[in-house]
């Protein structure tokens, strides 16, 4: 390796080391602000570790946020989050392989539906959900903010998805047909699994919006009971003040399943959105 491309690595690791503190430093000061007390996070000069560490964000004052129990703003999330990625990724998988694997003449017109389903803001579809929910019998349950949630990321899905069908070599589809297999059993038995980190990457993208869903659970539950932990968030900020270390601990337990799930996933994620990258 020649000076100069070691001098080319040494600023490209430099560079990346920024960054990479740049995205987490936000991360680690609502971490140490939910370990300090109220005086230390008001005190002039910030400090960068606490000084003497409380757990009291997460213990005292977290349990009095809201009349509903810490467990069931979490089981409700959960709840959402779970069956938005069950519905997204099973719809998403069939109308992914059908537009990939099926020529029809209408499969590019249906790719730009799809594509400007994800560039519209979400809020233009609030009140004509609320209606149709309201109609349904749907609105005030946890099934609202399941609905909503798949909706919006259907799409994404598909995008996600359709490159690992069209990268599948015909050649397997056709062998398992010739051995006997009927058409579903093939999307069953070799197209899915062929396909499996791509169908992983956008069931945790799912995931990730069912969790952190605030606006859709804010305006299809009134119901304290139901509400996830990201409406009861939003609701101590205006309710109690902002009591930093209180609102930071929630933060902190809101994030870490979803950071935790990452973690595990990030093989699966990369592989997801270079492969969506690579052919349309």
């Amino acid at each position: 390796m020649t000076g100069r491309k070691k001098a080319r690595n040494v600023i490209y690791n430099v560079i990346t080391v920024i960054v990479l503190i740049l995205f987490l430093f936000p991360i680690y000061w609502m971490v140490i602000t939910s370990l300090k007390d109220t005086g230390e996070i008001f005190a002039k000069v910030p400090t960068f570790f606490p000084k003497n560490i409380t757990f009291d964000g997460y213990i005292s004052q977290l349990s009095v946020i809201g009349s509903v129990p810490l467990w069931r703003q979490f089981l409700n999330s959960f709840i959402i989050a779970t069956l938005s990625t069950l519905i997204s990724a099973t719809l998403a998988v069939f109308s992914a392989y059908g537009l990939a694997r099926f020529k029809l003449k209408l499969n590019k017109t249906l790719m730009f539906v799809v594509l400007v389903t994800q560039m519209m803001p979400t809020v233009l579809f609030l009140s004509p959900l609320f209606i149709t929910f309201q109609k349904i019998g749907v609105l005030d349950t946890l099934l609202a903010p399941v609905l909503y949630t798949s909706l919006q990321s259907i799409p994404f899905c598909i995008i996600t998805l359709r490159p690992y069908f069209l990268d599948i070599p015909g050649e397997l589809q056709d062998a398992a047909l010739i051995d006997g297999c009927g058409r579903f059993k093939t999307f069953t038995k070799v197209m899915v699994p062929i396909s499996y980190p791509g169908i992983v990457v956008s069931a945790a993208f799912t995931f990730l919006w069912g969790w952190g869903d605030l606006m859709g659970a804010l305006t299809f539950i009134q119901t304290d009971s139901l509400q996830p932990l990201t409406v009861n968030m939003y609701k101590a900020i205006g309710e109690f003040g902002i009591e930093w270390n209180n609102l930071m601990a929630y933060a902190v337990i809101l994030t870490l399943p979803v950071m935790i799930m990452f973690l595990f996933l990030q093989k699966y994620l990369i592989s997801g959105i270079t492969a969506g990258a690579v052919k349309a």
